[in-house]
């Protein structure tokens, strides 16, 4: 039995051990030390027994009494939220990488009161040490996202997309521009009219570009001039068809003809100087897109409830307690607003 198939036959000793860890870890009183505490998921009389002390016991209406009283709304989350993460997503090699990474970064930024309060805020109550445990978790959130995006894609994905869409990113270098006339009276295109400052950061663009270990995204933080974007590595969401008139037609035009994954040479609008990347036009490659699915939480603020709780059905994860239940959903939905 896998270990998807071994939480989905036990889901009640999943969700009470996740439960009872916190409890008694951090709440019980000295009166549990050196007692023998028992998991069980049998029933006397009709009601559940979560766990017994010493051959005592307790039910689960008085556990879930202590649990919401002692631990509280966010504790009572966490524990859910981990147990699916646990039972559903494979801890990999790179999520711990990941994980120890970012952990670093955020503790040579802010201090230990500011990240402990965080942490404990959040649900999180063993001290640093569950910092990386939060990314973790928080990559496997990610995980779940996508794959119930991915699931239900015509609600998420192919309607941001319209037609022939692209995720686009861009670095921009801002110049004095002329526009060029047809016969009709319209623009066709831009010529720059640059300073040899502007000039030099082009070239420092491109230079910077040509190696291939060098990222886009990163470039983009560097180097653009357009404060809108190069927070998020260039990234300015989904160009396609139905939306193009939205952007500068030369910018349009350069976007809606690059493959996946390609960059442009030097586009010139209205703004100055651009450099263009395609990061994917197909669904797949928009999951995986970091600052896509960004987006789409924050234009879709019960995604991530909806795919907790159909990942917690899918492994046959359920609360009993409508009290518990309803905090659950509170807390989640407090999370994406």
């Amino acid at each position: 039995m896998d270990k998807k198939e071994l939480f989905k036959k036990y889901w009640f000793i999943c969700l009470v051990a996740a439960a009872l860890l916190i409890f008694i870890g951090i709440y019980a009183a000295d009166s549990y030390k050196n007692r023998e505490i028992t998991v069980s998921n049998k029933q006397i009389d009709g009601k559940y027994v979560v766990y017994t002390v010493d051959g005592e016991p307790v039910y689960a209406d008085d556990f879930y009494e202590k649990l919401y009283t002692a631990a509280g709304q966010t504790q009572a989350v966490v524990a859910y939220e981990r147990a699916i993460f646990d039972a559903g997503i494979e801890t990999t090699d790179e999520m711990k990488n990941n994980a120890a990474g970012y952990a670093t970064s955020i503790l040579s930024s802010y201090s230990q009161e500011y990240i402990l309060s965080s942490l404990k805020a959040m649900g999180y109550t063993n001290g640093l040490d569950d910092l990386t445990q939060y990314y973790i978790d928080a990559q496997k959130q990610d995980q779940l996202i996508r794959d119930y995006v991915l699931a239900n894609t015509d609600d998420y994905v192919i309607p941001v997309l319209g037609t022939n869409g692209r995720i686009i990113y861009h670095i921009l270098i801002m110049c004095d521009t002329t526009p060029v006339y047809d016969d009709e009276g319209n623009i066709i295109e831009y010529t720059a009219n640059p300073t040899e400052e502007q000039t030099a950061a082009l070239n420092n663009v491109l230079e910077y570009l040509q190696d291939e270990n060098n990222s886009f995204e990163y470039a983009a933080y560097q180097f653009s001039d357009d404060t809108g974007s190069k927070e998020n590595g260039g990234y300015i969401g989904a160009l396609n068809e139905e939306n193009a008139e939205n952007y500068d037609q030369m910018f349009a035009k350069a976007a809606l003809v690059l493959n996946d994954d390609e960059i442009s040479d030097i586009v010139v609008s209205q703004f100055g100087y651009h450099i263009i990347k395609n990061a994917g036009s197909s669904v797949e490659k928009a999951v995986q897109d970091y600052y896509f699915l960004s987006d789409l939480e924050n234009n879709n603020p019960d995604l991530a409830i909806k795919a907790v709780m159909q990942k917690g059905e899918e492994l046959g994860f359920e609360i009993k307690d409508e009290r518990l239940l309803n905090s659950i959903m509170s807390q989640l939905e407090s999370e994406e607003n």
